[in-house]
């Protein structure tokens, strides 16, 4: 993907899709621009070598009465 190309998908939102388009790009960028904490990437080494089985989405539609 190039900027080109980026810049025609921009081009071809609709009017409606122009506001949350640039609030993404923003958050993209400024997550970026963070480092991120060592304490952090050790949190994630640690999730990602005892990754757990997670929750079943009927377990969490159950839990918030949907």
């Amino acid at each position: 993907m190039s900027k080109e190309r980026l810049h025609e998908l921009v081009n071809r939102l609709p009017e409606s899709e122009i506001i949350p388009a640039a609030r993404y790009l923003e958050f993209l960028i400024a997550h970026e621009e963070q480092p991120v904490a060592p304490e952090m990437l050790a949190r994630i080494d640690a999730a990602r070598a005892h990754p757990s089985p997670g929750i079943p989405h009927e377990e969490i539609l159950r839990e918030f009465g949907v």
